[in-house]
């Protein structure tokens, strides 16, 4: 158990070597009229293609939506560099040039877990 009660899978190690990640912290931006989601907005699709575009150059690690903010999400990537990470969420992603979203872009060091060892990432 975790200490909250969850039950935890399989085992945590050390990684052999950190591995820097970036996320990109994604919230409804000021297109989004009050009450409105961002989902709902037909410029998310272009949210969409930059996810793609990321999966294709395969920089993406993982993407999804927040639970307890509509209109929020997350996306991990591996790029290159902090300002790497910050060009291409804030101008490959029409998505946020357009207003549909408001990104923050945070350094992201990971010393644990399965995904931090496997080199195909």
């Amino acid at each position: 158990m975790d200490g909250q009660g969850h039950r935890c899978a399989g085992t945590i190690q050390d990684v052999t070597e950190p591995r820097s990640w970036f996320l990109l912290l994604h919230v409804p931006g000021p297109a989004i009229p009050d009450g409105g989601s961002a989902f709902d907005h037909p410029d998310i699709a272009e949210h969409y293609a930059f996810l793609q575009r990321r999966a294709a150059d395969g920089t993406l690690i993982a993407a999804g939506p927040l639970a307890d903010q509509d209109g929020a999400g997350a996306t991990v990537l591996a790029a290159e560099s902090l300002a790497e990470a910050e060009r291409l969420a804030t101008h490959d992603d029409q998505a946020v040039m357009r207003g549909v979203l408001t990104v923050r872009v945070r350094p992201w060091t990971v010393m644990l877990g399965p995904l931090a060892d496997n080199p195909a990432l």
